[in-house]
């Protein structure tokens, strides 16, 4: 009688036993920023789309990964900041702009799409891409342009970079950033 009863939670361990030897790591956290993290997954996308997008031979090695990391580190800072001061979304047409501009560096659609996969991104992660692009556009145009009313921000465009790469700097000193990997600082 005993046995009968010992045989379903052997065949269970045996069952979590068998599970456990392929499991596999999907995603990694790579960098911590306030918090918030940084994949493995999102720093090779950045590689990707920015690859694409500025006609590149695809490098996915070392130095390329720790240099889309301190962009999504940016990227991070800049998030925060645009949540913290509320600025409006971008409007999704202007990706839709951009999104036109670059498939016309293309023969035809299926020319894009090879395109696109040789690079292994969708059209989807090219769109949510632009779209970011567009949002740090307004946010700095908002937060270091000159206003309308007269107001103390820079009016022209080299002031506005130096005031806007000045504040990303001290918003990295503020920031607490963690490495979990180290080769990324």
């Amino acid at each position: 009688m005993r046995l009968k009863t010992a045989l379903p939670g052997i065949a269970l361990v045996m069952c979590l036993w068998q599970g456990l030897g392929t499991a596999e790591i999907v995603d990694r956290v790579d960098v911590v920023v306030n918090g918030k993290a940084i994949k493995e997954s999102d720093i090779l996308n950045e590689i990707r789309v920015t690859d694409f997008l500025n006609q590149a031979k695809l490098d996915l090695g070392i130095a390329a990964q720790k240099q889309a990391a301190s962009r999504l580190i940016d990227q991070k800072l800049i998030r925060e900041a645009m949540t913290n001061g509320l600025y409006p979304p971008p409007d999704p047409a202007g990706a839709g702009r951009l999104e036109k501009q670059i498939r016309n560096r293309f023969a035809n659609d299926a020319a894009f799409r090879r395109g696109l996969a040789s690079f292994g991104i969708s059209d989807g992660t090219l769109k949510e891409h632009l779209l970011w692009q567009i949002a740090v556009l307004q946010f700095i145009s908002l937060r270091f342009h000159a206003t309308a009313d007269g107001g103390s921000a820079a009016s022209s465009p080299n002031d506005v970079n130096q005031q806007f790469f000045a504040w990303l700097d001290q918003s990295r000193k503020d920031a607490r950033i963690d490495f979990k990997r180290m080769d990324l600082q």
